[in-house]
């Protein structure tokens, strides 16, 4: 029987596959709102796709919860503070 492709010694959730995930991604996110407001989450996938999670809870349920990217104006938008 053949190894699994999935029992390789990377893993998805490693910070270093995370890190080159966001990477890649970073030109496409660097321009949109989403990257500085409270309300995002980044989401990284088994397979290393980037996705921002839209999280407030102001927006209206026909809001996608992955809005394409890069979003450049948004009306539930709130700038992130840095501690």
């Amino acid at each position: 029987m053949s190894e699994d492709a999935s029992s390789s010694s990377e893993k998805p959730n490693d910070r270093g596959a995370i890190a080159d995930a966001m990477a890649a991604a970073l030109p496409l996110y660097a321009s949109s709102v989403c990257l500085n407001c409270q309300f995002h989450r980044t989401i990284v996938s088994g397979k290393g796709s980037v996705f921002m999670l839209c999280q407030s809870e102001e927006t209206p349920d026909h809001w996608p919860k992955y809005p394409p990217q890069p979003v450049s104006r948004c009306r539930y938008y709130r700038e992130s503070f840095a501690e």
